[in-house]
């Protein structure tokens, strides 16, 4: 790095980014775990892998999927080792690819993030709030309740509610970098007691005991008999079908949406220069959360399929999304509450899915604050976005600019079924992943001058450098669930609207580049000299 008196302040920002390494290794542990979102990951699978894929094994396809996030993880572990600041993908794809490719490449990232910390806030109040408010109006008879839990959902309560949400998010982490994780550790105890409330309600039940409460509860509900056996048979008669054997092509594919909440285990890359212990927290923290989750999951998945049934499972999901034949939304906690017949238990259990999915916000929005404020050092944007209170250590106006990106994503997610169907953000960013990680390959040997510098320069794998090693592994692991999301049109596919808008972003983040780069220009800063540098810590 230049001497000051060479320009240091004319390469970077400042001296200093005025970020602290304030997380210990187990609040990064569960920063990667919480951001799993382990009860979503639970609902989403039970959701949609009956419905859709009915002959995936997803025993298997999350043990698939654990095994090459874990791969990805490597890689990114090998990465932030060796560049241990905050910033995500930016930071490392910066100092070896193309600037402009490297920014682009973290602007689709963090477009994928916030956007899908509008998606959480939905899920909260669609998977926690609405299922427990139908429930109370069901085993009270209460139709209030019962439309309380229809009216939440509607556009306009979903998007106050949403919007109220994600403000929340902004004012913990306005709060300082302390305060965050400290709110964190409370609402992580919160929600694995209310995981393990969920194991310990289904492992004390029945297919049979679940099957006699549910028709008779939703008997008069639904308004036929044996409602159980009734959505089973509409579900066959309007499509859904399964043999009762394992589809291995189906499995494959159903591997999605375990990995979709796991990409989570790697987030703490976006807070690396903020971690104490670096080498230790980001091993244990990103594989300790893909152990930790899939265990719960294995449990789990387990028991509700033991309890409610397989094609019961498929074909509610199935009738209620397809919006055929006899329908009842079967997410898991409204199922956990009718087998217990207790609204309490369904308000236990909402309330760990809430926490759980609550996680996602702060800490995505955490994500794309810290690459706005990398890339702000970096000088190739706005010089507010790192601007860093000296009393709370955060940056305030990063945290507002993406509160309101975030509410921006709630509206038209919320008010537009265009934008709602945009899940392909999510396979974008996997694709940026994988390029990253592909040049990490290369890395040792591109810019051993920086590399030599790394705890991990002296380790090898086969003779080859760990990082190079860690990142092939990587890499063919993003590029398999890149082509795997891509080809699977219920995870996220490629319609052509959603991929004109993501080459939009793709062209977005490349004209912000080149006009920022002739801005510095003209203020005599030659943006190109940072990434030869190691970024400030």
């Amino acid at each position: 790095m230049a001497e000051e008196t060479g320009g240091e302040q004319r390469i970077f920002l400042r001296k200093a980014s005025g970020l602290i390494r304030t997380a210990s290794g187990m609040d990064t542990f569960i920063y990667n775990l919480g951001l799993v979102s382990v009860g979503l990951g639970v609902a989403s699978m039970m959701y949609y892998g009956p419905a859709y894929y009915p002959g995936g094994d997803l025993i298997w396809a999350t043990i698939l999927a654990a095994v090459l996030m874990a791969c990805i993880a490597f890689g990114f572990i090998t990465w932030t080792i060796t560049l241990p600041r905050s910033g995500g993908i930016y930071v490392f794809g910066s100092r070896i690819l193309p600037p402009g490719i490297a920014l682009t490449m973290s602007l689709v990232e963090i477009t994928a993030w916030l956007f899908y910390c509008s998606i959480a806030a939905y899920w909260i109040i669609y998977l926690g709030i609405s299922p427990a408010f139908t429930l109370i109006g069901y085993l009270s008879g209460s139709d209030a309740w019962v439309n309380a839990g229809a009216w939440v959902v509607e556009p306009w309560p979903m998007f106050i509610i949403g919007s109220a949400i994600l403000i929340l998010s902004g004012i913990i982490l306005s709060s300082g970098m302390r305060f965050y994780l400290a709110t964190q550790r409370y609402v992580f105890s919160a929600a694995v007691i209310g995981s393990i409330l969920l194991i310990v309600f289904l492992a004390g039940g029945t297919n049979e005991e679940f099957i006699a409460k549910f028709n008779t509860l939703m008997a008069p509900i639904l308004e036929t008999e044996k409602p159980y056996q009734a959505i089973i048979a509409s579900g066959k008669e309007n499509g859904w079908s399964w043999d009762g054997t394992t589809d291995w092509t189906q499995t494959w594919l159903v591997s999605n949406w375990p990995f979709l909440p796991l990409i989570g285990s790697a987030f703490s890359i976006a807070i690396g220069g903020e971690v104490k212990s670096v080498e230790k927290s980001h091993t244990y923290g990103m594989l300790g959360a893909i152990l930790g989750a899939t265990i719960i999951w294995l449990i789990t998945i387990t028991l509700c399929i033991d309890v409610f049934g397989w094609e019961f499972l498929g074909t509610a999901a199935f009738n209620y999304t397809e919006g055929v034949g006899l329908q009842t939304d079967p997410t898991i906690t409204l199922l956990t509450g009718v087998l217990t017949g207790s609204a309490v238990v369904c308000v236990l259990v909402s309330l760990g899915f809430i926490f759980w999915m609550w996680m996602w916000i702060p800490g995505m929005h955490t994500f794309g604050v810290r690459a706005l404020v990398a890339w702000s050092f970096d000088r190739v944007a706005p010089e507010a976005w790192a601007s860093i209170s000296p009393t709370r250590h955060v940056p305030m106006v990063a945290i507002i600019f993406t509160m309101l990106i975030n509410i921006l994503f709630m509206a038209l997610f919320v008010f537009t079924d265009f934008f709602s169907a945009i899940v392909i953000l999510i396979e974008a960013a996997v694709l940026a992943w994988s390029v990253v990680l592909g040049a990490g390959i290369f890395f040792p040997y591109m810019r051993p001058q920086i590399y030599e510098k790394s705890p991990i320069a002296m380790k090898k794998i086969l003779g080859l450098p760990m990082m190079t090693v860690a990142c092939t592994l990587g890499f063919i692991a993003a590029q398999f669930y890149f082509w795997t999301l891509f080809l699977d049109e219920i995870a996220a596919g490629h319609d052509p609207k959603q991929v004109a808008i993501v080459g939009g972003v793709f062209v977005i983040g490349l004209v912000f580049y080149f006009v920022m780069k002739q801005i510095r220009k003209s203020q005599g800063v030659d943006v190109t000299l940072a990434f030869k540098e190691i970024p400030v810590e």
